[in-house]
């Protein structure tokens, strides 16, 4: 077997086990994924799993990477509108709810997970999150444009910042628990990002 075969296969078992991974935590929540449960499916045995990934928290935390890693390219596409913050906003928060309802099992998966070395990535509510979160520095930085501009008033702009992004949280998290129309689902994010950017105009 040639190197570049070799290195294609490594690669291929490689992502089985991620495949494996991600489908145990997306039916079972992460506290069930186990070395054991991975094993049994692919019927390997853990030393195979060991020479790819150190420990569970090892896959775990590639899941994660993975999963937001696609969220967040998918942000850093948008182009900056400086004479729209209000319009950069809508857009950014809807390119936001649409990709992560691609990936809403996931999603849901990780984001309602309370494990610190989830949280380490996962959480936004603590003061100064915009120093380390490109998500929230963006959204912090088209508020700033539209208090600059007179558009947005005065605030405490990170606090702004936050509520918003809960507040969009609450409404994705919903959507991906009920089911509804495709109609029904566009009407309600068109009015909740109507309801929240009108919340912050002077």
């Amino acid at each position: 077997m040639g190197r570049e075969r070799q290195k294609q296969k490594k690669e291929e078992t490689r992502q089985l086990i991620l495949d494996t991974a991600r489908s145990i935590v997306v039916k079972e929540g992460i506290d069930k994924l186990s070395i054991r449960k991975i094993t049994n499916i692919l019927d390997y045995s853990p030393g195979i799993i060991y020479h790819y990934f150190k420990d569970k928290d090892e896959i775990v935390d590639t899941l994660l990477k993975e999963g937001y890693g696609k969220i967040l390219k998918s942000l850093s596409t948008l182009k900056v509108d400086n004479n729209d913050p209000e319009k950069e906003i809508k857009e950014d928060f809807m390119h936001y709810i649409y990709t992560v309802l691609k990936f809403q099992d996931e999603y849901k998966a990780f984001l309602l997970c309370e494990r610190p070395s989830i949280l380490k990535y996962t959480c936004l509510l603590h003061k100064g999150v915009s120093n380390d979160r490109k998500s929230i520095q963006k959204l912090c930085a088209s508020i700033k444009k539209g208090i600059k501009q007179g558009v947005f008033a005065d605030c405490d702009v990170e606090l702004t910042a936050q509520s918003l992004w809960v507040s969009v949280f609450g409404l994705v998290l919903r959507l991906i628990i009920e089911k509804t129309t495709d109609e029904q689902r566009c009407r309600l994010i068109n009015r909740q990002l109507e309801v929240l950017i009108n919340g912050i105009k002077r």
